[in-house]
């Protein structure tokens, strides 16, 4: 109750700053972290476990830079995987645009917010991809130094960002008792709260 200004809800941003690439178009490959920003109840497993220390909703929302260098148009699936099993209609396909020319790859972000249901303490979930042709790859860009005329000061380019957020506790609703005391007539009363 109140303004609910000091209610603590897990959260996190997770970042890679390396390049991503994958072996085969046959298989898929789960997405790397190497540091995360804010740390609060949802932390990485084994470098792409993003795992919850409570149940709940949450929604995880990714920004995925990806290059191609080749001369088609080429398609990436990302989708998530939760304790190993893929998660029902949560792949997103994505276009990334044939190379301008050699030795200038084209570029494409991909991204997509989605909810989860972390059921149990410990749970975790992994973003996966799949490419249509291994020229696909997830870059990171280093920062670049402001030269006067030319351009100036770039911070370097995370090749992954994701945001990790609690949105709400778990169904079946539970009763709770407000402890804020109902003034009327001079009478003192409970009220009686039902929340989701």
């Amino acid at each position: 109750y109140g303004d609910g200004r000091y209610i603590d809800t897990p959260y996190n941003q997770l970042i890679s700053s390396t390049d991503q690439t994958a072996a085969s178009v046959a298989n898929a490959y789960a997405v790397t972290y190497d540091s995360e920003d804010y740390p609060d109840g949802i932390s990485i497993v084994s470098s792409s476990q993003i795992t919850f220390a409570e149940p709940g909703i949450y929604n995880i929302a990714y920004s995925i830079q990806l290059k191609n260098t080749n001369n088609d148009l080429e398609t990436v699936d990302i989708w998530l995987r939760q304790n190993g099993t893929d998660i029902a209609d949560s792949n997103t396909r994505f276009a990334v645009p044939a190379r301008k020319s050699t030795g200038d790859p084209s570029y494409l972000v991909a991204v997509t917010p989605i909810m989860v249901d972390i059921t149990a303490a410990n749970q975790y979930i992994q973003i996966m991809w799949r490419v249509s042709n291994t020229a696909v790859t997830i870059e990171h860009l280093p920062a670049v130094t402001a030269s006067p005329g030319v351009t100036p000061a770039i911070p370097a380019t995370p090749s992954v960002i994701v945001g990790v957020t609690f949105i709400s506790a778990q169904f079946p609703p539970v009763t709770r008792v407000a402890p804020l005391p109902v003034f009327g007539f001079g009478q003192i009363g409970n009220i009686t709260v039902s929340t989701p």
